[in-house]
C-alpha cells in the first residue's frame, strides 16, 4: 500500500502534486512512517491521528476502535477530504468495496 500525504498552503489547504509518500504492508505501518519525526515519533498511533485530524478541522471525526482500524479509518478520512491520494504500485490495484474497506489486489489475482 502506498500514500501521498499532500502539504498544505498557508491557508491549510491541501496542494495536489506535492508531499511525501508513504507505503508499507498495512495502514498502521503507514501511520507508523508517517509519524517519524522529532516532533511525534513518542505520540502513540491514536494520539498522532488525532492530533492530524485536528490540525485539518477534523479534532469531531470519531477514531474508534484498536489502532489498526482507526488507522484504516484516518486515511480513508485523509483521501475523502483531498488531502492524500492512494498510490498504485506495480501490479497492484485498489478496491474499495461497500463496506469502505480497501482491500489490495494484485493484477494476476484480477485476471483470474
Amino acid at each position: 500500500m502506498k500514500i501521498r500525504i499532500y502539504e498544505t498552503d498557508f491557508e491549510g489547504h491541501p496542494v495536489e502534486c506535492t508531499g511525501e509518500f508513504f507505503s508499507g504492508p498495512s495502514a498502521i505501518a503507514i501511520v507508523e512512517a508517517m509519524k517519524m519525526s522529532p516532533f511525534t515519533a513518542s505520540l502513540d498511533p491514536l494520539a498522532f491521528m488525532r492530533r492530524v485530524l485536528d490540525g485539518i478541522g477534523q479534532a469531531d471525526f470519531e477514531l474508534t476502535g484498536p489502532p489498526e482500524k482507526a488507522a484504516i479509518v484516518f486515511l480513508q478520512r485523509l483521501t475523502a477530504l483531498n488531502f492524500a491520494e492512494y498510490e498504485l504500485e506495480k501490479d497492484e490495484v485498489i478496491f474499495a468495496p461497500v463496506s469502505g474497506h480497501i482491500r489490495h489486489i494484485s493484477k494476476k489475482q484480477v485476471g483470474k
